[in-house]
């Protein structure tokens, strides 16, 4: 991933800013964005920086060879570096972004530099082998989806406990082995379900999406899933 010099898509360009990434997050991930909802303002922005920037690198696993997949999480490793203040802030619009939304919370450093080495563990395995279903390289995949979880709720509170990360991770990587369809997914999922209704409804927004998501027997209407997500939100039942 190069640099831009094209102020058209800078943050800081008169046709940018907060409500553009917004728009971004919702064309492209509908159901992380109506979480995003019930979050106040400033984590609602914080968390489409996050996403956005998860997009980032999941494009990241499909490039064509993965060598240019690590490149590109070289340039988003030097990329925080930056934001975290060691050095210029190179001329890009999601980097500008991630950079305001963080400025006065630098605890969120070192998780999304721990999304980001997931993501590199991820690449590892493509490079020695390929992908692989089930195993060590399927744990790989869940782990990304815990450390994002992790993190949306730091990003919603810098007080989260410890133990309530590790239950919002957990929700998370049950999410994508239900999706997966791996054999303990059931199981999983059963105890996310436990774990959610022990969350404080601040970290909600860090895993509502999930009771929007599609069960697998039949897609949920747009009505459907906004829904199943106020319930949750009121339940807190995923």
């Amino acid at each position: 991933m190069s640099d831009t010099s094209n102020k058209a898509n800078l943050a800081s360009a008169p046709l940018a800013g907060a409500a553009e990434f917004d728009a971004r997050l919702k064309r492209t991930d509908e159901d992380r964005w109506l979480a995003t909802r019930y979050a106040p303002p400033d984590g609602r922005e914080r968390l489409v920086a996050i996403y956005l920037l998860n997009q980032e690198l999941q494009r990241t696993l499909h490039t064509k060879e993965p060598m240019l997949g690590k490149i590109r999480i070289q340039w988003w490793r030097e990329t925080i570096e930056q934001i975290a203040g060691k050095a210029p802030l190179r001329r890009h619009d999601l980097a500008e972004e991630l950079a305001r939304v963080t400025k006065d919370r630098t605890d969120l450093i070192a998780p999304i530099n721990d999304l980001v080495d997931r993501f590199d563990d991820i690449l590892d395995d493509h490079l020695h082998g390929g992908h692989t279903t089930g195993g060590d390289h399927e744990s790989r995949h869940l782990a990304v989806e815990g450390a994002l979880a992790r993190l949306a709720g730091q990003a919603l509170d810098a007080k989260a406990t410890r133990e309530q990360l590790e239950m919002l991770g957990r929700c998370g990587e049950a999410r994508v082995a239900l999706a997966a369809e791996l054999p303990d997914a059931r199981a999983r999922w059963a105890n996310a379900q436990t774990a959610a209704r022990k969350l404080p409804s601040t970290l909600l927004p860090a895993i509502l999406h999930a009771a929007a998501a599609d069960s697998g027997e039949e897609p949920r209407s747009p009505f459907s899933k906004r829904w199943r997500m106020f319930r949750a939100a009121l339940t807190r039942r995923i």
